[in-house]
């Protein structure tokens, strides 16, 4: 379940990132998406792709403050 997401921050051309924070089973984490725009020939189409940066027990004292609210 989703419970937090940045916002999307231009990145170089047309592509954007932003960090969104997953609740899975006991643990948040968090993942780093990106997505980019390509042109095939034909038209444009936009990719993306997530990379799994970090993650936490739900009791873990390393899991942030702030993100505890959204819990």
């Amino acid at each position: 379940m989703l419970i937090y997401k940045t916002q999307e921050q231009e990145g170089y051309g047309k592509s954007y990132h932003w960090n969104e924070y997953w609740l899975e089973g006991g643990r948040v984490v968090k993942y780093r998406c990106h997505r980019y725009k390509l042109f095939d020939g034909r038209e444009n189409t936009w990719e993306r792709e997530d990379k799994e940066e970090e993650s936490w027990d739900l009791e873990s004292p390393l899991l942030p403050q702030w993100l505890k609210k959204y819990l």
